[in-house]
């Protein structure tokens, strides 16, 4: 598309032409998977000029559309970090850290109010030693 053959690619990005000419004719089971094949493609994408995460979206949707993730030849694609459960486990930790620190911030608040009185009425009532005589 841009003129440019796949040694001069390979050359510049140090990834394989058997690696360069699946990417192009997009066997992504040819492939090594994962962050390898995402990976290449940034490099080649970089390299090219191109948009590297409009190109990296468009193989994630390819992906997902081959079996929710898993590409033929047995290799697993793993699940991007924006995926919608573990948004949700982050959301849910948050939440419940939050709580804790409330509860703690409010159980202070209440021995402080408490026992507040009681430990400072016992510094004034004793002196410390040492004191004048």
């Amino acid at each position: 598309m841009r003129d440019v053959s796949l040694e001069e690619i390979s050359a510049a990005t140090r990834i394989s032409t058997r690696y360069l000419t699946a990417l192009e004719a997009e066997q992504w089971h040819e492939l090594p998977g994962g962050a390898f094949t995402r990976g290449f493609i940034r490099s080649v994408a970089r390299f090219l000029g191109m948009n590297e995460d409009d190109l990296v979206a468009e193989y994630d949707m390819e992906i997902q559309g081959r079996g929710q993730g898993r590409l033929s030849g047995g290799h697993v694609a793993p699940k991007s970090a924006g995926s919608a459960r573990g948004n949700w486990r982050v959301v849910v930790g948050a939440i419940v850290i939050v709580a804790l620190a409330v509860l703690l911030a409010i159980g202070g608040w209440l021995v402080i109010g408490h026992y507040g009185p009681r430990v400072m009425n016992r510094f004034h009532r004793h002196p410390a030693a040492g004191g004048a005589h």
